[in-house]
């Protein structure tokens, strides 16, 4: 099959996008409530260019968004400030200082399970080769993301369902025929 470099890189951004979407449409659940525990943690993806900009801006992305948390629910974190005000926003807060130890002590709490996603997702990362262009970075994640979601399905079955959120993003054009 002999088709250009571009094409190719068009075509996975295309899909790319049906994953965003999917991810966007099928993730409207609350997370956590009175009794559940959510994970939370940055990672690092990529270095500063010349150690300019703000660390946070360029380097970090949260894997949660406070909004997408219900009121109540136990967060597990490390020491960022960024978390610091979780506790007075209604959340029951642990954190693991991971300077001294990767489980709490006391609690017995630990990021383990956040940590562990962030690693497969840079290892999915790799396995890709991509160059993360700048401003398709959350579209690679929103693949990553999708693909984890859909762990241990069969081609055969994830096929048809990718094909309906193609439809969906992008509707088939009619035309009336004109007489």
């Amino acid at each position: 099959m002999n088709v250009s470099k571009p094409t190719v890189v068009d075509w996975k951004s295309f899909c790319r996008e049906v994953c965003v979407d999917r991810l966007l449409k099928d993730s409207k659940e609350i997370l956590g409530g009175v009794g559940m525990i959510v994970e939370i943690d940055e990672s690092k993806f990529s270095k500063r260019k010349y150690n300019r900009g703000k660390r946070v801006d360029e380097t970090f992305i949260e894997i949660t968004k406070k909004k997408n948390v219900e009121p109540g629910t136990t967060v597990l974190s490390d020491c960022w400030a960024s978390y610091n005000g979780l506790t007075a926003e209604g959340y029951v807060h642990y954190t693991i200082n991971h300077s001294k130890n990767f489980n709490d002590p006391v609690t017995g709490a630990h990021t383990n399970g956040i940590e562990g996603t962030w690693n497969a997702v840079k290892t999915d990362f790799g396995k890709q080769g991509t160059r993360r262009v700048e401003g398709q970075f959350d579209t690679y994640l929103a693949e990553c993301m999708w693909r984890r979601s859909h762990r241990g399905a069969s081609m055969k079955s994830l096929f048809p369902s990718f094909i309906r959120g193609v439809k969906e993003l992008y509707p088939p054009h009619t035309q009336d025929t004109v007489e």
